[in-house]
């Protein structure tokens, strides 16, 4: 068939129609046109998944570099911040980034050791070392959600033959947050960080944010003031248990001799919870070290007097020995000793008791030797102590009692209240007893009329003959009155005999 005969009729009626249908189809044609074009190129193109994500530029310039380079076609997303490939190559352009070192964890951590070299001196292995570590805290740090990215800044000492020497461990962590991080992941940071870093301890980690704000300062500050308050809620506790026991074992006591609720008794205690350490050194006479004896002996004739005398001395007024020898000696004794000495060392236990105060309130009106006598009791009880600045006070007064009576009499009502049921129970079970022969009695007339209207029912209803041949139609019943209109309407045609009926159930 000849193409132009198929053409021509479509020809005619393009023809015939009016311009603006014209253009209007011809719009219609070349938007439907366009549309199929652009979903078969959307459809040809492969679907893209992120390659890597969070980049820093330089990091994305290398990977943007290197995709080009493998000739993997890329697109950038969230300013820069993501690349993305192909879905179906994923995967291997990651393994191969990853062996050419392209990945966005470009640190090297314990990879280091993994390719060693000859000759490395023991300051190039500590530098790796330190650079190894810093990168796996590095990666842990931020493998929390609310870390985006982190430097670690670690201060490893050398060590040192000198105790004088050795400088303890530094960190430093700057973080850059996604969100806040909570107090508690703040300290899990830092233990992590002194839990890698040997001697290394909490109050040498250092962890600030991009704003320059410092969160181991404020977790330092919270934890000492966690510790204070749990501190001071210990000893609050302690001095609390010790009253109490002082407490109750003068209650006892004064329950046992005034009998309950005779008296009351009040312990306040002064603790003191300070550590003190006191060194006390003691002078004691000591082993001799050494001795030195020096004698001195001689012998003269003539006027003068012994040497270093004063009638050897010219003019001097001594007469001068005559006739015969003189003789002198001297004798001189040095001793050097060895003193002793003791130190003691004593350190008090916090919680000593500074001072106690006692009040004992006895119920009713008691003579002063009889207060006297409790005092003293309770004095011997608690170790009152009058040098330490102990106190004690009895004293005696009645007791308000009126909220105890009031109380008793509220507890005491409700076997009042049962009495009077119990004397009131032979009018209830009467009441009970009546209304059960009520329910009966209406139980039993509905019983009567039922059987009533059966049997009228059944002998009103017609006998129903046999008849063969044709059938004729039924006819059509009236409506057959309810039960209660029955009763009522032989109420009223028979009076005298539903009254006597009802005199019977009732006699029944």
């Amino acid at each position: 068939m000849d193409p132009k005969q198929i053409l021509a009729p479509i020809k005619e009626r393009w023809q015939a129609l009016p311009r603006s249908r014209q253009v209007l189809f011809a719009a219609a044609a070349a938007g439907l046109l366009t549309t199929v074009i652009y979903l078969a190129v959307l459809i040809a193109q492969p679907a893209y998944a992120p390659l890597f994500t969070g980049l820093e530029p330089k990091q994305a310039g290398k990977i943007a570099e290197e995709l080009k380079n493998m000739k993997i076609p890329y697109r950038l997303e969230d300013e820069g911040k993501t690349i993305a490939v192909p879905e179906g190559q994923v995967y291997n352009t990651r393994i191969q980034l990853a062996s050419k070192g392209m990945l966005a964890d470009s640190g090297a951590g314990l990879e280091l050791f993994d390719r060693q070299k000859f000759g490395v001196t023991d300051f190039e292995q500590q530098v790796n070392y330190q650079r190894a570590l810093q990168e796996e805290l590095r990666r842990t740090i931020t493998s929390l959600d609310e870390v985006e990215q982190a430097r670690v800044h670690l201060v490893l000492p050398r060590e040192s033959l000198f105790l004088d020497n050795q400088v303890e461990p530094s960190a430093s962590i700057a973080l850059k947050l996604k969100g806040e991080l909570k107090p508690e992941q703040v300290k899990g940071i830092m233990d992590l960080v002194v839990g890698s870093v040997q001697g290394m301890k909490p109050e040498n980690v250092h962890i600030i944010d991009m704003e320059g704000n410092v969160l181991s300062d404020n977790l330092a500050l919270a934890d000492e003031r966690a510790r204070l308050a749990r501190l001071s809620m210990e000893q609050y506790q302690v001095r609390r248990q010790y009253e109490k026991e002082l407490e109750t074992r003068i209650q006892q006591m004064l329950t046992r001799i005034l009998g309950p609720n005779k008296a009351v008794a009040m312990v306040t205690a002064d603790m003191d919870f300070d550590q003190r350490q006191v060194t006390t050194t003691t002078v004691q006479p000591g082993q001799t070290l050494s001795q030195q004896t020096i004698t001195e002996s001689g012998s003269g004739t003539g006027i003068s007097g012994v040497p270093g005398t004063p009638s050897s001395q010219p003019g001097s007024t001594v007469p001068a020995l005559t006739g015969g020898n003189s003789q002198y000696q001297k004798q001189q004794t040095i001793t050097n000793y060895q003193l002793g000495s003791q130190q003691q060392t004593l350190v008090a236990a916090p919680g000593t008791l500074r001072r106690l105060s006692v009040a004992v309130v006895l119920n009713g009106n008691y003579s002063a030797p009889q207060l006297q006598q409790v005092q003293d009791m309770v004095s011997a009880a608690v170790g009152l102590q009058q040098n330490r600045g102990d106190q004690i006070n009895v004293s005696a007064m009645p007791f308000d009692t009126s909220y105890l009576d009031q109380f008793r009499q509220e507890t005491a009502q409700p076997p009042t209240m049962l009495a009077s049921l119990k004397k009131y129970w032979p009018v209830a079970a009467g009441a009970a007893g009546l209304l059960m022969g009520l329910l009966l009695l209406i139980l039993f007339i509905r019983r009567r009329r039922r059987r009533a209207y059966e049997l009228e029912a059944v002998e009103e209803m017609p006998e129903t003959p046999v008849v063969t041949g044709h059938v004729p139609a039924p006819e059509e019943t009236p409506a057959q009155p309810g039960r209660a209109q029955q009763i009522r309407d032989i109420a009223r045609e028979k009076p005298a005999q539903v009254a006597e009926i009802l005199k019977v159930w009732l006699k029944e």
